[in-house]
């Protein structure tokens, strides 16, 4: 392996940790749903937990190469005059980012929501990176 390639690696590695630290930080959400992120027959897939969640409480949207996951679960009351003795479950206001370091096509990006879990699948785009384009040389005439 090259060198400059693992460099970049690394570099593209330490990237991505330190925006997770900049993108989720605690103080701004009072939960956060646990995610994964994987690829496959070329589109990327976000799954999220977001149990007892409804569409209508979930907003999903793409900002500056990022998307963006908000979703509020409203507070919980027992009925009848009960009171809780142990509350494990998050509640309240979240947002989560997830970084998108591959061109994809946003446009044509679905989210689906079953199970407790918010499936986001994004098209990846071709790379166009390491594509040879051909430019012709025009010859000049010199007529005088």
């Amino acid at each position: 392996m090259d060198l400059a390639l693992l460099q970049r690696e690394v570099h593209q590695l330490l990237e991505r940790l330190s925006e997770l630290d900049r993108n989720d930080p605690a103080s701004e959400s009072e939960w956060m749903p646990s995610i994964d992120v994987y690829e496959c027959r070329g589109k990327l897939t976000i799954v999220a937990e977001v149990p007892g969640l409804n569409p209508d409480s979930l907003k999903v949207s793409f900002r500056d190469r990022h998307l963006v996951i908000n979703g509020e679960r409203r507070e919980r009351r027992p009925s009848g005059g009960a009171s809780f003795l142990c509350m494990e479950r998050p509640q309240g206001r979240f947002t989560r980012l997830v970084a998108l370091d591959v061109p994809v096509d946003v446009r044509a990006a679905e989210a689906h929501l079953a199970g407790g879990l918010l499936t986001v699948t994004v098209p990846r785009l071709k790379d166009r990176r390491g594509r040879m384009t051909v430019i012709t040389v025009q010859r000049e005439d010199t007529h005088e």
